[in-house]
């Protein structure tokens, strides 16, 4: 009986000796295959692999739809040619990517700005004007202390003249500052009398050199008809420039030898803007 081993010996080498001679007329070899005669349906599935493709052949019709996820796409390749116009929407930026520089000049419309989100800080110095102020928006708690240019004073006390020129009165004198050429009002008004009869007292209003309006040769504060005690008044205007100012009253009598008297009395300025 012939050994196992002997008969297994046999057949590998008549196995060796078939692919070695029988095999190339059986199998074809690369150079008996026709160019392109490699179709579809003799590649099975799975079968050519990335060795197999031919660096830079594949083109965007050999791409199935959908088939490039996100981990084949290399970082930083995608450059802004290969974004399709109105392809980035809201979910697709990041919270706080958009900075600054990413903004076009007058691209943040009053839509764009939340309501009640605009800060002290976000204003520019001198950046409100008087056409976006709100009529009736500025009140007494918006103005700054001295924003309205005012001085005031007054006195008690007798005082009386005789000079029938224009002197200063006793205590009705302030200092005021504009900031801006302003309309200056100036009210005074005080308890007056004028003695003997046929008489009368006369006042002007100064801004320093300047003799505020009404400009006449004689304002009449009281005449010596007028009963002792009561009170008179008279108000006063200029335009004047920027500047220190000191705002004064002055008297006199209409005939020599009468006196005329004043005491509780008060002066009052302010400035409005031109």
């Amino acid at each position: 009986m012939i050994p196992v081993i002997v008969i297994t010996w046999v057949l590998s080498l008549i196995t060796t000796l078939a692919l070695v001679y029988v095999g190339p007329t059986i199998f074809p070899q690369t150079s008996q295959i026709s160019d392109n005669a490699i179709i579809t349906t003799k590649l099975a599935d799975g079968s050519v692999t990335s060795a197999k493709v031919l660096d830079g052949t594949l083109t965007a019709v050999d791409m199935a739809d959908g088939s490039i996820i996100s981990v084949k796409i290399t970082d930083g390749s995608i450059t802004t040619e290969k974004i399709a116009d109105g392809a980035v929407t809201t979910e697709n930026i990041a919270d706080n990517a958009i900075i600054q520089i990413k903004l076009a000049d007058n691209s943040v419309t009053t839509a764009k700005i939340l309501d009640g989100t605009i800060t002290t800080a976000d204003l520019a110095n001198g950046a409100v004007t008087t056409i976006t102020i709100s009529d009736g928006a500025v009140t007494n708690t918006k103005l700054a202390p001295g924003a309205i240019p005012y001085a005031v004073t007054s006195n008690n006390d007798t005082v009386t003249t005789n000079s029938v020129t224009y002197v200063d009165m006793p205590d009705m004198v302030v200092n005021i500052t504009l900031p801006r050429t302003s309309t200056v009002v100036i009210m005074f008004s005080t308890e007056a009398y004028v003695y003997p009869p046929s008489n009368f007292l006369a006042i002007k209003a100064f801004a320093n050199e300047t003799e505020l309006e009404p400009k006449t040769a004689l304002i009449q504060l009281t005449s010596s008809n007028i009963t002792w005690g009561e009170s008179k008044g008279f108000n006063f205007y200029a335009n004047l420039a920027a500047g220190f100012y000191t705002i004064k009253i002055q008297w006199r009598t209409y005939n020599s030898g009468s006196y005329g008297l004043v005491a509780e009395r008060t002066l009052i300025a302010f400035a409005l803007p031109a």
